[in-house]
C-alpha cells in the first residue's frame, strides 16, 4: 500500500510540472512584440521618403514608390518664377502641376534631368478642362538641351492651367525603349513668366511699325536668343529690330507645338525697313524650317511678325529663336555698286563671296588679271537660304569680247572648270536669268573663283 501511495505522489508531481506554465514577468519592457507578418511600416506619407518625392504610404500601410500629384485633381501648385525638384517614380509616373495665369502671360516651363542619360522628359500643357494645349519633348538640334524640355507658351484667358512632366523616351513611346522611373530619375522643373528670369525679350506694344520696333539685340554670335509676343488685337503686327554685321548669317527659328492659334508669319526687311528680303510661315526648330539670311550690309534688319491670315487675339502668341554666325565664318559680301564694267569689283583669283541680285535687273560685275595659260574655275553654291536664284554668267576677255558663258540653276557642277585664260584683265558678269526677278532682296548666291 505504501509503495502504491509513493508512486501516485510521484506521478502527480510530474503532471503538475508539465501542466503549469512558468511564471510571467508583467514588466511591459520585457514583453516581445507579436510576430505579425502583416504589420504596418507607415501610418502617413511622412513616414516614407515622401518629402523627396520617392515614396508614399500605400493602402496596405507600407511605403511604396510614388507621389501625390498623379492627376489634374492632385496637381501640385506652382507659382511663376519658382522651381521644384521631384522624381519620376515609379516607371510610367506622370507628375501634374497647376498655376494661375493672367490673360496675355507668356511663360516658359523647363525641365533639367539630374541624369540626362536616364531621364528624357516631356512637358504637356492643359487648360482648366484638361484639354491639351501644347507640348514639348526636346530640341535635338541643340546638344545642350536634349533630353530636357523647354515649353514656350502663353495664357489665353485668366484662370487655372496645368502642365505635366513625364518620361516618354521618344514621342512615339517606343515599346523597345519604355519609360523609366526611380531614384535615378530626378528632375528640376521651373515655371518662369517672361521676361523675368527666362531671358526672353517680350515684344511690347506699341511696336506696329519699323520706327517703334522692339530692339531684339542678338548681340553675341553663336548664342541663342528668344523673343516672345502676343498678336492682340486682330491684325496686330509686331516689329523687331536686330543689329547685324556684313558677313554674318542671321538664323531665325520657331517653336512648334506651343499652343498658339493660327500660323505665325515672319517677314524680314533690309535696314531701310521697306525692302523685303523674305517671308516665312510656321518657322520651326529644325534647319529645314528656319530662316537663314546672309547679311550683306551693316545695320539693322527688321522682322515683321503677324498671323498669316490677319487674325489675332490673346490666343495668338509667338516665340522666335535667333542666332548669328560669326562674320569671319561667313563670306565677304559683294561691294555695291558693281553694276557695270566700269564699276567691276576686283578679285584676287582665290575668292569666295556672297552676292545678291537686287533690285530686279541688277548686274554684278567682277574683274581679275590672269597670266597666259592660267586656268579659271568658277562655281556657285546655295547659301542655305533655300533661295531659287538662277544665274547667267558671262566671261569677257581682255579685248572685251565674250570668252565663254554658262548658267547656274542650283546644280553642283562648275560653271567654268579649268578654263584656259589669255594674259591680261578679264571680267565676269552675273545676272539673274529672269530679268523680272529681284523684287525681293533674297536672290542670294555664293560664288567661288579660283585662278591657277
Amino acid at each position: 500500500m505504501e509503495s502504491l501511495r509513493t508512486s501516485l505522489l510521484a506521478a502527480f508531481a510530474a503532471f503538475a510540472l508539465t501542466a503549469c506554465p512558468p511564471p510571467v514577468d508583467d514588466d511591459d519592457d520585457l514583453v516581445a512584440p507579436p510576430d505579425d507578418d502583416d504589420g504596418a511600416d507607415c501610418d502617413a506619407d511622412t513616414d516614407c521618403s515622401f518629402t523627396v518625392g520617392l515614396e508614399i504610404c500605400g493602402d496596405e500601410g507600407v511605403c511604396v514608390e510614388g507621389d501625390r500629384n498623379n492627376s489634374i485633381d492632385e496637381a501640385q501648385l506652382m507659382e511663376y518664377d519658382t522651381s521644384t525638384q521631384l522624381y519620376i517614380a515609379p516607371a510610367g509616373d506622370v507628375d501634374y502641376y497647376r498655376f494661375t495665369g493672367t490673360q496675355g502671360d507668356l511663360f516658359l516651363v523647363s525641365t533639367l534631368a539630374t541624369d540626362p542619360e536616364t531621364l528624357d522628359t516631356v512637358v504637356i500643357y492643359y487648360d482648366e478642362d484638361g484639354t491639351e494645349l501644347a507640348f514639348n519633348d526636346d530640341f535635338e538640334r541643340v546638344t545642350s538641351v536634349p533630353p530636357d524640355s523647354r515649353l514656350y507658351s502663353g495664357v489665353p484667358a485668366t484662370g487655372t492651367f496645368f502642365f505635366s512632366v513625364q518620361d516618354r523616351r521618344s514621342w512615339a513611346n517606343d515599346p523597345t525603349d519604355p519609360a523609366v522611373g526611380g531614384d535615378d530619375s530626378q528632375y528640376t522643373v521651373t515655371l518662369g513668366r517672361a521676361p523675368g528670369d527666362t531671358a526672353i525679350v517680350v515684344a511690347s506694344e506699341d511696336n506696329d511699325e519699323p520706327a517703334s520696333a522692339t530692339i531684339w539685340d542678338v548681340a553675341n554670335t553663336l548664342t541663342n536668343y528668344t523673343v516672345g509676343g502676343t498678336l492682340e488685337p486682330t491684325g496686330d503686327h509686331d516689329w523687331l529690330r536686330v543689329p547685324v554685321e556684313a558677313g554674318q548669317a542671321l538664323r531665325v527659328y520657331g517653336f512648334p507645338n506651343g499652343g498658339s492659334l493660327g500660323t505665325t508669319e515672319v517677314s524680314v526687311y533690309l535696314p531701310d525697313g521697306e525692302t523685303l528680303i523674305s517671308t516665312h510661315e510656321a518657322l520651326a526648330w529644325d534647319t529645314e524650317h528656319r530662316a537663314f539670311i546672309p547679311v550683306l550690309e551693316d545695320g539693322d534688319y527688321y522682322l515683321d511678325v503677324s498671323e498669316a491670315d490677319g487674325r489675332g487675339g490673346f490666343g495668338y502668341w509667338y516665340f522666335l529663336h535667333a542666332a548669328k554666325n560669326k562674320a569671319e565664318d561667313g563670306f565677304p559680301p559683294e561691294v555695291e555698286p558693281n553694276n557695270s564694267s566700269e564699276e567691276a569689283e576686283p578679285l584676287t583669283g582665290d575668292d569666295t563671296l556672297w552676292g545678291r541680285i537686287h533690285p530686279a535687273g541688277d548686274e554684278d560685275w567682277y574683274a581679275f588679271t590672269a597670266e597666259a595659260g592660267e586656268r579659271l574655275t568658277l562655281r556657285f553654291t546655295r547659301t542655305q537660304h533655300l533661295e531659287s536664284t538662277a544665274l547667267t554668267v558671262t566671261l569677257y576677255d581682255p579685248a572685251g569680247d565674250v570668252a565663254d558663258a554658262g548658267s547656274w540653276n542650283g546644280e553642283e557642277d562648275n560653271v567654268f572648270e579649268l578654263l584656259e585664260l589669255e594674259a591680261g584683265g578679264h571680267q565676269i558678269q552675273v545676272v539673274e536669268q529672269n530679268p523680272d526677278a529681284g523684287d525681293r532682296a533674297n536672290r542670294f548666291y555664293e560664288m567661288e573663283v579660283v585662278i591657277q
